[in-house]
């Protein structure tokens, strides 16, 4: 990271503000300024809802599938058992996420059927990417990373899994973005964005990426500003919460912001 004195000044608070970009961090910030702030300014940690925890085991049921260690049938049980040990008591909500697994997870292996078996790092982890940014303009750079979902080297494609209860006609923005970053660094791949329902599913390759990188440069330079302007505390005090989905059951993480005295620690 080079000459981006703002973003460094919370970076060498150690509180969670690693030096670097990543397509989350940027959605966060253009999002959420106050969940911005809990996060990267204060270290704190959301506990993850039922909806975030559906995908991810989705997602790890697909890739025991593909990977040829269970069935269908098969993975469909351990994500159900996996989503149970989570939640022992289910309210209204939180079943339906149970529910919604075994149609996700099928719809999953159908839409990426034919595409071969996905390639892991040596730990079997996500591959990272990551790429420099330099804005000659203002004289920075920043490294950007991510990690991909499922790498075919067989079609050459990348398919980054999401679901949803309800299918977008066009990517967001931060899907967009998250796409565009991803591309960049494997420009020699096809990246694809596969959204599913419990009902159907959908690829999709909205945007275009040296558009969206410039929207991302721009962003950063705001980012820098605000940090190098406020320090998290300030920016606490200074930017009212607003009731976002990212706040959904964070009781104490809302009681945190919201509080009117202290230092924030």
């Amino acid at each position: 990271m080079k000459n981006l004195n703002g973003i460094k000044k919370w970076t060498e608070l150690n509180k969670g503000f690693e030096p670097y970009m990543s397509a989350s961090k940027l959605s966060l910030f253009k999002n959420d300024l106050p969940m911005f702030i809990c996060k990267y300014g204060f270290g704190k940690r959301t506990s993850g809802s039922p909806a975030m925890h559906r995908g991810l085991i989705v997602e790890d049921a697909v890739v025991r599938v593909l990977q040829g260690k269970m069935t269908v049938d098969e993975t469909i049980e351990k994500a159900a058992a996996r989503f149970g040990s989570l939640y022992l008591i289910q309210d209204e909500s939180t079943h339906k996420e149970f529910l919604n697994l075994d149609p996700m997870i099928r719809q999953s292996c159908e839409a990426l059927e034919g595409y071969g078996v996905p390639v892991f790092d040596d730990n079997n982890r996500q591959e990272k990417i990551e790429f420099n940014m330099k804005d000659t303009i203002n004289g920075w750079e920043i490294p950007f990373i991510g990690y991909l979902d499922l790498v075919f080297p067989d079609t050459g494609t990348i398919v980054d899994l999401k679901t949803t209860t309800k299918m977008p006609s066009v990517q967001s923005f931060d899907h967009q973005l998250q796409r565009a970053i991803y591309q960049k660094a494997r420009s020699n791949y096809n990246v694809e964005f596969l959204y599913v329902t419990p009902k159907k599913f959908e690829f999709k390759q909205d945007g275009e990426t040296d558009n969206l990188l410039e929207s991302a440069r721009r962003i950063v330079n705001s980012m820098n500003d605000f940090c190098d302007s406020l320090t998290p505390e300030q920016a606490r005090k200074a930017i009212p919460f607003t009731d976002s989905f990212y706040w959904r059951g964070e009781r104490e993480l809302t009681e945190f912001y919201n509080k009117e005295s202290g230092e924030g620690n």
